[in-house]
């Protein structure tokens, strides 16, 4: 998976995410706390809300804001699971963020 993205500023922001089950590992996330945030370059933090599929091995990450005035240039992106009290995150994923041509 590669962990750079070039977002256009003012795009809607939404992935869908896939779990699969490790050995050992929770059959699903269900019970599992998840959270995601947004740092962009000026360092403004946009929370991101989680959505899970009623099965658990599936979720939506999305920022229901606008991304209008995010700050071009590189933000961070990642996202926090805790599963009983042991808290895991993802690789940090890198947005380029650059202005829409088109108004």
């Amino acid at each position: 998976m590669s962990t750079s993205v070039t977002f256009k500023r003012g795009t809607s922001f939404a992935g869908t995410c896939t779990y699969t089950p490790d050995a050992g590992g929770p059959a699903t996330i269900t019970n599992v706390t998840i959270s995601s945030d947004i740092i962009t370059s000026d360092g403004t933090v946009y929370a991101c809300t989680i959505t899970k599929a009623q099965d658990g091995l599936s979720f939506v990450v999305a920022y229901t804001g606008s991304s209008a005035n995010w700050s071009l240039g590189a933000a961070r992106w990642d996202i926090k699971f805790i599963n009983s009290g042991a808290v895991f995150y993802s690789d940090t994923m890198r947005l380029n963020i650059i202005d829409q041509v088109t108004e």
